[in-house]
């Protein structure tokens, strides 16, 4: 065992560096990236920094020996190889750094007097004939080994077939951090920085002893920046596992394998979508929620119970956890992914029918909540699509009606809920019994009573409708129906863009504003404060824009609102919500009553439920002072 402070051009002196197969793949991302950029810029002239410790182990021959591509640079160069246990993350950065600052200089000058190809051999890969060997890098068969030497060092394969994940994505992002920081630079200052990064960044270099367990010193270490993911620790935990098991027949090589195999085609799904990768540990907790007897005991239960009860040396001494046990959740875990990015990007799920795919698209609108490992379940049974469709309705619905509607608590049902994905999982429960299970809980939680209560509450003590936590779902389900009642297949709102906030921007807007000008607006000026506070922010003067507005634009007359004026898209020209509103000649309180009754009924046949007679539903919208009611008059002085 040893350590050892070192220069990184000491570091790679005559050393060949590979990343084991159980570490994570790069996970830096721009807060890191800031924090490495500014360390290197604010290094004292002639003073060294301090980056951390990086621990090696040293490549037996019987592995390195089967190096195709680098056996020739150990054995006929005295080069030394090494695995990367901890620090390669700090690593990989100054290699990319390296690549970028190298790039950055003319083939025929010069850098810290080292000639381009002499930095290069230094530090990115060495070459003799076709022969080509890489300093550092992953283990062959890892997907970011080919990224890193195609998209990163610009070198020519013809093994790569395109695969990314979320770790390549990563790479990508610190190439083009660094590009992007060094365009302007000026020869000088790029030798200033590679004189900082190879002779003035230090790292404490410490070796392990042969007898050190090195699966269990991976989990104890941290890295600077990221902290380990519970997904990533499992990985290093099951391929430790796998050495534990008895070998038979090669048991062990082929069950570390499948498992590099399983988490190569996890990262890739989670990171496929560019900009919007799926997190690791969401997706961990999921599958053990469905792979495992939910019991809601503690708040971080799925960690505890994977690595202090289940996946522990232990249980493989004791005989109670096998190669074919691991062998099974390695091959579920593999499956589920897929069905785990089918649920949150539908758009781009081939393997599902369209009817399916919607349906996911909804629930993802409204908020799965306790149903995305359910989901994930029920993807993987094996069920007919309209069984399928039938199911995730019924899902769909119970969000809406309970969560939105009623407002119950957020996590009403949920352990159930979670129950019922593994029941799926295990074959205990049919989907159609799934099904038929959803339904009697939306009945027995669902109450009409319970959501007018609940939206007294918004009118008394906030903004109404305006304030209602299912406004949005509500009103693009609204236009999604108006869509279709027109015939049209054009969409004119985009969930996305409907959803973000933006300052001084609107996508939801008050027909009859909230600041009126007086004098604009004479039907509602005949009304009281409380009346035009009722009017305002009752469901029927709420309207879904197919543009973000600014909101003073919100404050104009209604007929200013119909026509496109000031550069500002009117009505008419707007969704097809604003469409329906700008067939109206002017806008009265009555327009407002008479909208929301046609949106209650909407809401009706939509998530089939009863909200009573007109009458009620009139209450529901705190407009009963427009019915011709003594009762009605009464509640609207009080």
């Amino acid at each position: 065992m040893g350590s050892e402070l070192k220069s990184l051009q000491e570091f790679f002196n005559k050393r060949l560096f590979r990343i084991p197969d159980y570490q994570r793949g790069y996970a830096w991302e721009k807060p890191q990236l800031e924090d490495f950029w500014q360390d290197l810029n604010r290094v004292p002239d002639g003073r060294n920094h301090y980056t951390g410790q990086i621990t090696l182990e040293p490549v037996p021959k019987e592995l390195w020996q089967k190096w195709d591509e680098d056996v020739w640079l150990i054995e006929d160069s005295n080069y030394k190889p090494f695995y990367i246990v901890d620090g390669q993350q700090r690593l990989t950065t100054a290699v990319i750094l390296l690549k970028c600052l190298i790039d950055k200089v003319p083939d025929e000058q010069t850098l810290a007097h080292m000639q381009k190809t002499e930095l290069i051999g230094s530090y990115l890969f060495r070459q003799a004939g076709v022969s080509k060997a890489y300093l550092f890098g992953y283990e062959k068969d890892n997907p970011s080994y080919e990224f890193l030497k195609t998209q990163i060092l610009g070198q020519p394969s013809n093994s790569f077939q395109g695969t990314e994940t979320v770790y390549t994505g990563n790479l990508r992002q610190a190439r083009d951090f660094f590009k992007k920081h060094m365009e302007n630079l000026e020869l000088s200052e790029v030798e200033a920085l590679f004189r900082r990064l190879s002779q003035r960044f230090v790292v404490n270099e410490y070796e392990l002893d042969a007898d050190l367990d090195v699966f269990v010193a991976f989990e104890t270490m941290n890295n600077r920046g990221k902290p380990l993911s519970k997904l990533e620790l499992l990985k290093n935990r099951l391929i430790y596992l796998s050495t534990l098991t008895p070998d038979e027949g090669d048991q062990q090589k082929c069950l570390r394998r499948n498992i590099n195999d399983a988490w190569k085609t996890i990262y890739e799904y989670l990171g496929k979508e560019k900009g919007s990768s799926l997190n690791d540990d969401d997706f961990l907790w999921a599958h053990w929620v469905m792979y495992f007897a939910y019991a809601r005991n503690e708040a971080d239960q799925y960690a505890t119970f994977l690595f202090d009860q289940h996946f522990t040396p232990s249980q493989i001494t004791e005989k109670k956890l096998t190669a074919i046990d691991i062998q099974a959740f390695v091959d579920s875990i593999q499956n589920s992914v897929k069905a785990w990015h089918a649920i949150h990007f539908p758009q781009w799920a081939s393997n599902i029918p369209d009817g399916v795919q919607r349906g996911i698209e909804r629930c993802g609108r409204s908020g799965m909540g306790a149903f995305a490992p359910v989901f994930m379940a029920a993807l993987q049974a094996k069920a007919s699509p309209e069984t399928l469709i039938a199911f995730i309705e019924a899902a769909e619905r119970f969000v809406f009606l309970v969560g939105r509607l009623c407002q119950r608590r957020s996590n009403t049902g949920d352990s159930e809920f979670y129950r019922l994905a593994s029941q799926l999982h295990r074959k205990e429960y049919s989907v159609p019994q799934s099904t038929t299970l959803v339904r009697k809980r939306t009945e027995q939680h669902f109450s009409l009573e319970k959501a007018k209560l609940e939206m007294d509450e918004l009118f008394d003590e906030v903004e109404g409708f305006y304030s209602w936590a299912g406004r949005y779902y509500f009103l693009f389900e609204y236009e999604q129906y108006l869509k279709s009642k027109a015939g049209m297949q054009t969409a004119k709102i985009d969930w996305s863009e409907f959803i973000t906030s933006k300052k001084d921007q609107v996508t939801i807007e008050h027909i009859y504003p909230r600041s009126p000008v007086m004098g604009e607006w004479p039907t509602f000026e005949a009304r009281s404060e409380r009346e035009r506070h009722f009017l305002r922010h009752s469901l029927g003067n709420l309207l879904a824009l197919s543009q973000s507005r600014n909101s003073r634009f919100s404050n104009r007359a209604f007929a200013y609102k119909r026509q496109d004026a000031d550069g500002v898209r009117g009505y008419y020209n707007g969704s097809y919500s604003e469409i329906a509103v700008a067939q109206n000649a002017e806008w009265t309180p009555e327009s407002v009553l008479n909208r929301g009754i046609e949106m209650l009924k909407f809401l009706e046949e939509r998530w089939n439920i009863n909200l009573g007679s007109r009458a009620d539903k009139v209450r529901l919208l705190r407009l009963d002072f427009l019915e011709p009611s003594p009762v009605a008059a009464i509640h609207a002085r009080v």
